[in-house]
């Protein structure tokens, strides 16, 4: 999806149900690479066979190339396993006292008839497991597709806006969409953009969070201004609320973003959420006057107001949860995103893609931890930045 090979080990909005962490994390979370070691593994149950043939002292260990079919069977699937069982009976029928081909090992017919039967049982047992591990691969392939519909890859670039995006539910999630959610369509209107965060983060979520995405994806084609439009999501969210009392009410925070067609500035609804940083030079927040989070304006007094800010070509405009800025190093600090913007520019990276590769860095070197979604977007106006390199 990148368009190196840097980026594209980084990018992509959703994180892999594959792990990128220490090996037991990418044995367990089925990397490629490391499930063929496991594959590979039953094959320690053979190294008594060489050493037997140097040492026959050693011949009180042949047993466990017994295991080895079984071994197989756990992490290969049936035809590996009709392999190792039909060489573990063949070795063990070669023996003294059975066919009389090998000195060693000294085994005999009811040896063959117990390297049979375990051979026959574990090529059962794979049978099993390959049923299984199908029926969950499919069941995978079903969640992934449905989830990927509800929050499909952003475009790299849209009416002319170059875009980069990441999207993290907490780890251990077992879903690929979580409380966090983004879209982004160019419309009549112009750019708009909606991040926002549903309280929670895990797969409970999934329903308000796809309600949301599907009432923004239908307003904004038709809401005239940011305020109607969130006017619509605060409606959809107290949909969901109906029926419950107020300590089981659902809220969700958004931003809101609009460029119109040929001018130059940008306008923020905030609802709740935290704000968007407009980079051109430096960052600098976006600060617009809060509306309550989506679900509590019953609750809370609606006194927000539109930010409108000048854009000029070549601006940045940095949208996040607060997932990323709210996670924490070992000593409690807090992921300081503004900052790490700020170096970044100085050094001359404006390119979004970099800029996220780079904030991936960073975060990954402070050794910051999350325990909530994390979301990010970098859009970049078209044009060159006056005064700025990239």
């Amino acid at each position: 999806m990148g368009r190196s090979g840097e980026l594209n080990r980084d990018q992509g909005t959703t994180r892999s149900y594959l792990n990128d962490g220490n090996l037991a994390e990418r044995v367990t979370g089925g990397d490629p690479s490391s499930v063929l070691w496991l594959r590979l593994l039953p094959l320690v149950a053979l190294v008594p066979v060489p050493l037997i043939l140097l040492n026959p002292s050693l011949l009180r260990y042949s047993y466990l190339i017994f295991a080895f079919p079984a071994l197989t069977a756990l992490v290969n699937g049936p035809v590996p396993t009709a392999v190792a069982a039909f060489a573990v009976s063949s070795f063990v029928a070669s023996g003294a006292n059975a066919l009389g081909l090998l000195p060693l090992p000294a085994s005999g017919w009811p040896d063959v008839g117990v390297a049979v039967a375990v051979g026959g049982l574990s090529l059962g047992l794979a049978w099993i497991r390959d049923r299984v591990v199908l029926r969950l691969l499919n069941m995978t392939t079903v969640a992934e597709t449905t989830q990927r519909a509800i929050m499909p890859e952003p475009p790299e670039r849209i009416g002319g806006y170059e875009v980069a995006t990441v999207y993290r539910t907490p780890e251990g999630s077992p879903g690929l969409v979580g409380g966090d959610f983004f879209d982004l369509q160019y419309t009549d209107y112009g750019l708009r953009v909606v991040m926002g965060d549903v309280q929670g983060h895990d797969l409970t979520t999934v329903r308000i969070t796809e309600a949301l995405l599907g009432s923004f994806r239908e307003g904004v084609l038709d809401d005239a201004d940011l305020e109607t439009l969130a006017a619509r999501l605060e409606r959809r969210v107290a949909l969901d609320n109906r029926g419950r009392d107020e300590w089981d009410q659902t809220f969700a925070t958004a931003a809101l973003i609009e460029i119109p067609p040929g001018e130059s500035l940008v306008r923020v609804v905030l609802c709740g959420h935290p704000a968007p940083l407009l980079v051109h030079r430096a960052a600098e927040q976006l600060a617009a006057k809060p509306w309550p989070p989506l679900g509590l304006a019953g609750f809370v007094p609606s006194s927000g107001e539109a930010l409108e800010a000048p854009l000029r070509p070549g601006d940045l405009i940095v949208v996040f949860t607060d997932g990323l800025v709210e996670a924490r190093d070992k000593e409690g600090r807090m992921f300081p995103l503004m900052a790490c913007l700020d170096r970044h520019l100085a050094a001359g990276q404006r390119d979004p893609e970099r800029l996220r590769t780079l904030l991936r860095a960073d975060f990954n070197k402070g050794h910051f931890h999350r325990k909530d979604d994390l979301s990010l977007m970098i859009l970049r106006v078209p044009g060159h930045a006056e005064g700025a390199a990239g």
